[in-house]
């Protein structure tokens, strides 16, 4: 393996010998150990409260609309608030993905494989944390099929991954303009209450209808809904939109762990 530095990049050629190989493995789960250090804090319940998080959220969501008597099922407000936060968590995650190129190992450089391997490693780990605790709910407390529940599972990771990668692909500009990270704040907050997170979307009509038709999250969220035997209108909507959001999403992620390499070069002085 050798390491060649130009003006425009930072690149090994070659084959990864089996020491190699191993010692990347060890960075990686140094770096995916921090990651979750970090979150954990000096929290006795540590990562317990990712579990924790959505299923609060949800309940607090569940008893505004049992006192204002809305007609919303518990099960729908579980699904549809789960999903929502993990995608506003993966977004804004992406988002400051370029914040630090070296895992914590400031003594070397590490291979940009190891901070993908340990982006990817981290990504599958928190989405199955922020979703696991509402599928065990919904699938002992209310009965939900075991099929329902692992399709639930299934499409957490997906909506995990297509978020983190559009966040990526804004890092840049967000690195550049730190404003545009207060824009999308709003702009989530906004869909919180605008997309059919709360309630389904057979709830809405006219324009409110014809604009969620429009948003990638409303074909996963009544797709869970649907394959979880609850209200759902993803039979009724376009399936080619679907196709169209899922192909941009898709290319989104791959070009943003294929930027990876060029960020840290041009972004940071030791890399």
């Amino acid at each position: 393996m050798e390491r060649v530095i130009t003006s425009k990049s930072c690149k090994e050629v070659g084959v990864l010998g089996p020491e190699e190989i191993k010692l990347d493995r060890n960075r990686m789960k140094f770096i995916l150990k921090k990651r979750f250090r970090h979150l954990s804090g000096r929290k006795r319940l540590g990562l317990v409260w990712i579990v924790l998080d959505p299923i609060v959220i949800s309940l607090v969501y569940l008893f505004v609309f049992t006192v204002l008597r809305a007609s919303t099922s518990v099960q729908t407000v579980f699904i549809g608030i789960t999903l929502f936060r993990l995608t506003q968590n993966s977004l804004k995650t992406g988002m400051n993905s370029i914040q630090d190129f070296t895992g914590g190992l400031k003594a070397e450089r590490v291979r940009t494989r190891v901070l993908t391997g340990s982006m990817i490693r981290y990504r599958i780990i928190d989405n199955l944390l922020q979703s696991l605790g509402v599928a065990l709910i919904l699938y002992i407390g209310y009965e939900v099929s075991l099929f329902g529940t692992v399709s639930f599972l299934i499409i957490a990771q997906i909506i995990g991954f297509l978020s983190e990668g559009v966040g990526m692909n804004l890092a840049p500009l967000s690195k550049k303009i730190p404003d545009l990270i207060n824009v999308v704040n709003y702009i989530l907050m906004i869909l919180f209450f605008a997309a059919p997170a709360l309630y389904p979307l057979s709830s809405t009509q006219g324009i409110h209808y014809k604009l969620n038709e429009l948003h990638p999250f409303t074909y996963f969220v009544e797709s869970a809904r649907y394959l979880m035997g609850e209200q759902s209108e993803i039979l009724n909507l376009d399936n080619r939109i679907f196709g169209f959001f899922l192909v941009v999403l898709v290319l989104l992620i791959i070009r943003g762990y294929s930027l990876i390499d060029k960020l840290r070069w041009r972004m940071t002085t030791w890399s």
